[in-house]
């Protein structure tokens, strides 16, 4: 959420109005490299970005960490919020960034555990705030998805709505269902679009992941070929899919499918559970629901969400 208009895109455009004055020299992040007009600090972990010569704007692009899924035919859990490239006026000063931490997989009733918010501050002004996302929900009575930036999946159990989502790019969970034989979960919200229900129509299906954001809308200079940091990556802040059930011993209902980046749940067909729940590979990604632990192998465990990232660019 920040404090200053945000605009994404990798045009230049937008720094000529800003007046004179040039940031010429900064350190700090886990990847610094020029692409193009543009010198980046892509911070994966959190650090200090060090304004050593000059003065001017800077744009800085940040998305909270992604949500664990839930625990017990659980919801997947919610992308972090993303802003978009905020302008800000920095001039010698050491500049706190905190990368949030990715939200733990649920390995009992607790909700799937939910992202750390990533942020830009000087002292006690902070300049752009991206929350975690939500985790998901697990069996009551935390079936509810978490609110956070995007909504955690809520739990099969009735009544088990998604998370809210709160801030920038950011959408709710979808809810679980049940009629007594498909139990199915909700997907986790992301960017751009919200978490799927858990439906038990026909042979059920749990509910997908959220869609994120594509890297190259964001900037199209973020692609692997240019920073390794994006290595295995093309869409962020994703949903984790939602888990499901078939009880008795039957064909199982399909496995909620994370959006782009983000973890799948699991799924049971009241005998053996055919699938885990797949963690998220992407920034700011939910992980997936859990299946249940009543099958061989027990699958009942959320899935991690993924780290957040916060990004720092200005003109060479």
């Amino acid at each position: 959420m920040p404090v200053l208009s945000t605009r994404g895109g990798a045009s230049t455009r937008g720094f000529g109005m800003f007046g004179g004055g040039k940031v010429t020299g900064a350190t700090g992040g886990n990847e610094v490299k020029t692409v193009g007009a543009y010198k980046y600090h892509i911070f994966t972990a959190s650090g200090t970005f060090a304004v050593t010569a000059g003065s001017g704007n800077i744009e800085v692009m940040s998305c909270g960490g992604g949500a664990g899924g839930g625990n017990q035919v659980a919801g997947g859990g919610g992308g972090g919020e993303i802003d978009l490239f905020t302008s800000i006026f920095v001039s010698a000063n050491n500049y706190t960034v905190t990368v949030g931490g990715k939200g733990a997989g649920a390995t009992s009733s607790v909700k799937g555990g939910s992202g750390g918010t990533s942020s830009f501050a000087l002292g006690g002004t902070t300049y752009v705030s991206s929350l975690g996302g939500g985790g998901g929900g697990s069996s009551s009575p935390n079936g509810t998805g978490a609110n956070g930036g995007s909504g955690g999946g809520g739990q099969c159990d009735p009544g088990s709505n998604g998370g809210t989502a709160s801030g920038s790019n950011t959408n709710a969970g979808g809810a679980g269902s049940n009629n007594g034989s498909i139990y199915v979960s909700g997907g986790g919200g992301g960017a751009t679009a919200a978490g799927v229900a858990g439906s038990t129509s026909g042979s059920g299906a749990a509910g997908n992941g959220g869609a994120g954001y594509t890297l190259t809308d964001i900037d199209s200079n973020f692609t692997a070929a240019n920073f390794t940091s994006f290595t295995g990556m093309t869409v962020i802040c994703s949903g984790g899919g939602g888990g499901a059930l078939k009880t008795p011993s039957g064909t199982a209902p399909a496995r909620g499918v994370g959006g782009t980046g983000a973890g799948s749940g699991g799924v049971n067909n009241g005998t053996t559970n055919t699938n885990t729940a797949s963690a998220a590979t992407s920034f700011g990604s939910g992980g997936g629901g859990g299946g249940w632990s009543g099958g061989s192998p027990d699958n009942a465990n959320g899935a991690n969400g993924y780290d957040g990232v916060v990004i720092v660019r200005y003109l060479a």
